[in-house]
């Protein structure tokens, strides 16, 4: 890590992948700065054109087209190919490493989680409408798929369970992230909260497919067609964002704007260099 990584600024790149929440929006609102980073950035010209840019977020609760739709209306508008999700990653991951096309997944989180897996040839299950102890015997499960679920319940929780240590469905995690930054400076419970909730009763861990696991950004350097040295990884996190830069070799830029200040940051570097970011920024008003 440079010893005072506020006086530098990243050289430009030809591969920018941002992180969502905590870095170009709070909530319902917009960083300050980012549409007109995120513009800025557009309408560079180079030998080789404009960089591209990509949206990676372990946000699995909506579709990419809503981010899309999300993004748009805050001025940063971009196109479905450019955002990958935890769950559309998860998705990908269930079809071409288990096998997933036509099994079963009881699904505990958003409407974006269902959609891709079920876009993706899943048969898709809603906790509330499976029950373990039916009269008539319950339909086989094979995945537990858990990301955030903001209308989670006991019951919710009890199937899942049922599900991993009575039918032996395989626990898969879209993101372990345990806070979710939202308006105002505040955060809420992520979707770790609820995986953690399924881990403790099921006594299992799962499969993590999000972020600081590396498969999504790798996707997104193929689809590039860049080596890591040609990207930059921008996040508010060290513990997902920042660590899967680091796993590949992409160069990183932690933005203070999300989860972490400059103290944690510090610190966190010291405990764990792995964890260690390239270049440190306040906001993304210094991104070239």
């Amino acid at each position: 890590m440079p010893a005072h990584p506020f006086t530098l600024r990243p050289a430009p790149a030809r591969v920018y992948v941002f992180d969502l929440d905590g870095v170009l929006y709070r909530g319902a609102e917009p960083v300050p700065g980012a549409p007109e980073a995120v513009a800025r950035l557009r309408s560079r010209t180079g030998p080789d054109g404009p960089p591209r840019l990509f949206f990676l977020t372990n946000n699995s609760t909506q579709t990419r087209a809503d981010f899309v739709a999300k993004l748009s209306g805050m001025g940063m508008p971009c196109t479905e190919d450019e955002v990958v999700t935890s769950a559309s990653a998860t998705a990908v991951y269930l079809i071409r490493v288990r096998g997933g096309a036509g099994k079963t997944a009881l699904v505990i989180g958003g409407d974006g989680l269902r959609h891709e897996l079920t876009r993706a040839g899943l048969r898709v299950l809603h906790p509330d409408d499976w029950d373990p102890d039916a009269a008539v015997g319950a339909e086989p499960v094979d995945f537990v798929i858990s990301g955030l679920d903001r209308t989670f319940t006991y019951q919710r929780l009890h199937r899942a369970q049922q599900a991993i240590v009575r039918f032996g469905a395989s626990f898969i995690a879209t993101n372990r992230d345990g806070q979710f930054p939202v308006e105002g400076g505040r955060v809420t419970p992520g979707a770790g909260s609820v995986v953690a909730a399924i881990a403790a009763a099921a006594d299992a861990e799962p499969v993590t497919i999000g972020k600081p696991e590396t498969g999504g950004l790798e996707a997104i350097l193929a689809t590039a067609g860049a080596v890591p040295a040609d990207a930059l990884m921008i996040g508010d996190r060290m513990d997902t964002d920042i660590l899967c830069g680091n796993r590949l070799g992409v160069p990183t830029v932690l933005v203070l704007t999300g989860i972490t200040d400059a103290a944690h940051a510090h610190e966190l570097s010291e405990r764990a260099p792995e964890m260690a970011p390239t270049y440190i920024l306040s906001d993304l008003s210094d991104l070239e």
